[in-house]
């Protein structure tokens, strides 16, 4: 032991991250986050394989659903996607911390969400 206070994670951090990986670039940018700091605390869960699928996906949430969007679950057990899933995931990781602090309020979440409406049209040519 280091003597040095467990870490405590941050309530609305990401701590499981539900990603399209047949997306080439969605895959591309999972494994980025997955390489910064703080990424390995993370449960990455690939749903573009049945074989990938969790037995409990989070409540009211389909397989469908999870493939639409990027989607989380927050420590507190919160389930969000789209751009307010991004921020959580922010919140998450050593290098992205303050982007996460910064963009989670309400006009925050509202960027984010336009942002990420603009990707899932771009999305659409890469699947």
């Amino acid at each position: 032991m280091d003597g040095s206070a467990p870490r405590i994670p941050d309530p609305r951090a990401a701590a499981r991250v539900f990603y399209d990986g047949a997306c080439p670039v969605c895959r591309r940018e999972i494994g980025w986050y997955r390489r910064m700091r703080s990424g390995d605390m993370i449960e990455w869960l690939d749903i573009s394989q049945a074989t990938n699928v969790p037995a409990g996906l989070p409540s009211g949430v389909t397989l469908h659903d999870l493939m639409r969007r990027f989607t989380i679950t927050r420590h507190d057990g919160q389930t969000v996607s789209g751009g307010p899933g991004f921020i959580a995931l922010w919140r998450s990781l050593g290098p992205t911390w303050w982007l996460g602090r910064l963009f989670d309020h309400a006009p925050g979440h509202a960027l984010g969400e336009i942002g990420y409406r603009a990707f899932l049209r771009l999305r659409r040519l890469w699947r």
